[in-house]
């Protein structure tokens, strides 16, 4: 029903309007600071890459997202991937990213154009003055409806809305980075509570072989003093040693049940006995080759230093809305209706009406709470700054503490694992001197006992390097860029308007 409208003056709304945006156009500008990505730090980490024993340090080497993978256990494995797809912590994430993205699209949507379909019927009395007339001149009761859309359009001449998609676009990708530092911290939790349950159930098993140990040396001890052939100092030294050690296991055992329990929530599970499969220090394999990024990738990596840069990126957009929050406005407005008394006027050519403009409005005096804005926003701004940088150290710090840690845990086993080998010679000794009756059968279980504590030492020496090697992997960004299921987390479909 448009052809009611005279095409005459159709073309003079549309070229008015075109005029109109194509000037603004030209003079427009988005008025604020445009983003750049702070430049890499020049500085390298704390500690040089160690060579490790049998391990060495790939400097520049690439991180695979499945670098859990490299421990060679397939129950690792099958944790990691029920936490994956189970966990709801991630399940949360990827939600709130979702709605994060939708956020955005609706924030762009305030670029475009609006239209509004309008249609109304009332009826109402009017006098003379609606015309400017004495009221008695006119007076009419009647029905009116009209029907028509209307058109409503900010030129954005100075960048408000831009910079206000630009901020949340920066705020989207913020969400996504927090998203992908919890699948990051979940692979952690999941390989290092696994290290964690394998050591303590090890552990357990060895304390239960001492406990044993010490109640054989007990015994005998308790003959040996009603014999006469010792005194019963010794028994109850005896009895402390056993009653210590026993007092020991259930503060083990109650560690064990704490760690499979997490286990359990890390998988998306309630606690559930044998709901665990069965780990054991001795079905993981250190990984020989360990990458370390290269400082100028760290930065470009780890999802807590591209959360703080994004939300750099969302202060800095936001100085622009508060400069042009204090500049004019620019809108266009058209409106086409078909108004009339009667409905069996509408759509034609005496019932149409229309209107077209532009509107301008400006900020006269606020009370100083405009410029109060743009300078808190300034403020932000740099506080965000000196929340990237701080970010950015204690990264370096995390993986200079994890290189180090690594060099440390080498020398600690080395020492448990001499300690070991003494500890084992000396009860292969005692043994054989027990069987050509050189020596009794305490000197034997005392023997036994060191062994045994020596095992202990040295099950807690391989726990903590395994545990160390994973928090070098979550220190460096844990490989996610690499993962070959994008839809793992979906990258955040955002409109940066970065450097424009």
């Amino acid at each position: 029903m448009l052809r009611c409208l005279s095409m005459k003056e159709l073309r003079r709304i549309l070229l008015a309007s075109a005029a109109v945006v194509c000037a603004c156009g030209v003079c427009g500008c988005a008025v604020g600071p445009n983003f750049k990505r702070p430049a890499p730090p020049s500085a390298a980490y704390a500690a040089p890459p160690p060579a490790v024993g049998d391990q060495h340090t790939v400097y520049g080497g690439e991180i695979a997202a499945d670098w859990y993978s490299l421990f060679k256990s397939e129950a690792l494995n099958r944790l990691v991937q029920d936490a994956l797809q189970a966990n709801p912590d991630l399940e949360a994430a990827r939600h709130n990213l979702n709605a994060a993205q939708f956020e955005l699209r609706a924030v762009a949507g305030a670029a475009l154009p609006h239209m509004e379909l309008d249609a109304r019927a009332q009826r109402g009395k009017v006098n003379g003055s609606l015309l400017y007339e004495p009221p008695q001149a006119l007076q009419v009761t009647a029905n009116q409806f009209s029907l028509g859309p209307s058109l409503a359009y900010d030129l954005d001449v100075f960048g408000r809305l831009r910079r206000t998609i630009e901020a949340q676009a920066a705020q989207t990708s913020g969400v996504q980075r927090q998203a992908l530092n919890v699948y990051v911290t979940l692979i952690d939790q999941v390989v290092v509570t696994a290290f964690s349950y394998a050591a303590t159930f090890e552990q357990v098993q060895v304390t239960r072989r001492l406990v044993e140990d010490l109640q054989a040396q007990y015994d005998l001890t308790q003959l040996l003093e009603n014999s006469g052939k010792v005194v019963r100092s010794e028994t109850l030294q005896a009895q402390t040693q056993l009653e210590n050690t026993r007092a020991g296991l259930p503060a083990l055992e109650k560690q064990l049940d704490v760690y499979r329990n997490t286990l359990c929530r890390l998988t998306g599970k309630p606690p559930q006995p044998d709901s665990i499969p069965a780990l054991a220090l001795r079905d993981f394999t250190l990984p020989r080759q360990l990458p370390v990024s290269l400082p100028s990738n760290l930065v470009r990596q780890r999802p807590d230093i591209l959360e703080a840069e994004d939300l750099l990126h969302q202060a800095s957009a936001a100085i622009g809305v508060a400069e042009a929050t204090r500049l004019p406005s620019i809108s266009l407005s058209a409106q086409y209706a078909q108004q009339s008394i009667q409905t069996t006027d509408l759509f034609s050519k005496p019932g149409q009406i229309w209107s077209a403009g532009v509107n301008l409005t400006a900020p006269l005096f606020e009370g100083g709470t405009l410029r109060a804005r743009e300078k808190e926003a300034r403020e932000r701004f740099l506080q965000a700054d000196a929340q990237y940088r701080s970010t950015v150290i204690e990264a370096f710090v995390e993986v200079a503490n994890a290189l180090q840690a690594l060099q440390h845990d080498a020398d600690d086993y080395s020492a448990h694992t001499i300690a070991l080998n003494a500890a084992q010679a000396n009860r292969d000794l005692a043994r054989t001197q027990f069987e050509r009756g050189r020596v009794s059968e305490l000197i034997v279980l005392t023997a036994e006992q060191q062994f045994q504590n020596a095992v202990l030492g040295q099950v807690q020496a391989d726990a903590q390097r395994f545990a160390d090697v994973a928090e070098l992997f979550r220190a460096l960004g844990g490989g996610w860029w690499n993962g070959a299921d994008p839809a793992t987390l979906p990258a955040a479909r955002t409109n940066s308007t970065e450097g424009q």
